[in-house]
């Protein structure tokens, strides 16, 4: 074994070696090609000034190999949202969508309607026109209306009932329940619908519920008439006009139609009477109850 000068770094390499330790170049094959030659002479025999050593880093890498060797670049970095701030915005898009949903909003006001014009027909009156307003202190008498007085207690002495049926353009008209019954009045149910049972005083004509039937209850026989009982109602009656309608006004009684101002039509027992304006309408038909 000898030592030997390597070509290419100048150090002093074993001739048994596979390669320089310092640079990597082969030596065995370096020796193979100088057969004989003495270590003496090679050590001894001048050789130009050795390049500087390589890095230690390219350790067992030839030079002659290290132009050959390329650099890969750094990997690329991906461009675009990162993950957290898209999950954000989903959360925070969420969040708003609740809040719309949770928080009430005004409605629109409905568009306003024109109301339908008013049938020109005539509607019955209003049961607040049933009773006159009071014009006397509270609990004192109401005023005696063509001699028939309002008295606390209903008489027994005259008793009868007279139905009586209005028709306005053919349609028939409300009678209001209560008239001649001063108020406050006490109201049940029956089968003719709120019946008033009690007030502060009777008229000797009056209604009780709103079918029609009108009650004469009198302390004294006498003839009373439907202008009687209108009065007390405190609307006109006469062959041109009946409550608020005016017209000629067709009368029936009992079926017949009766020529006479309906002002002085009778109140006879069981009675029917029938007032017509603007349109003729036929007799109706009124059962009264058994035993009334």
């Amino acid at each position: 074994m000898a030592l030997i000068k390597c070509p290419d770094c100048g150090r002093d390499v074993s001739t048994l070696a596979v390669a320089c330790p310092g640079c990597g170049r082969p030596i065995a094959a370096t020796s193979a090609a100088t057969p004989g030659l003495a270590p003496a002479q090679a050590t001894a025999s001048p050789r130009p000034a050795p390049p500087p050593a390589a890095p230690a880093a390219l350790s067992g890498v030839l030079r002659s190999n290290l132009d050959d060797v390329t650099v890969a670049p750094p990997p690329r970095k991906r461009s675009g949202v990162p993950l957290a701030a898209v999950l954000l915005v989903a959360l925070v898009a969420v969040l708003v969508a609740a809040v719309v949903l949770l928080v009430p909003t005004a409605s629109p006001a409905p568009p306003r309607q024109t109301p339908a014009p008013v049938s020109p027909t005539p509607t019955a009156v209003p049961a607040a026109a049933a009773n006159p307003p009071r014009t006397a202190p509270v609990g004192a008498p109401l005023p005696a209306i063509n001699d028939i007085s309002c008295d606390a207690l209903e008489s027994t002495i005259f008793h009868i009932h007279v139905h009586l049926a209005l028709f306005v353009d053919g349609q028939e008209q409300v009678i209001p329940f209560g008239i001649g019954i001063g108020q406050p009045w006490q109201v049940s149910d029956s089968a003719e619908g709120p019946f008033v049972t009690d007030g502060t005083c009777f008229y000797w004509i009056h209604t009780h519920t709103e079918d029609g039937v009108l009650h004469i209850e009198s302390p004294i026989r006498r003839t009373f008439t439907l202008g009687d009982f209108f009065a007390i109602w405190q609307q006109p009656l006469s062959s041109t006009q009946m409550g608020p309608v005016q017209g000629t006004i067709i009368a029936y009684v009992n079926g017949t139609k009766a020529d006479t101002n309906p002002a002085e039509i009778r109140l006879l027992s069981h009675q029917r009477i029938q007032l017509d304006s603007g349109q003729d309408v036929p007799p109706s038909q009124f059962d009264f109850p058994p035993g009334d």
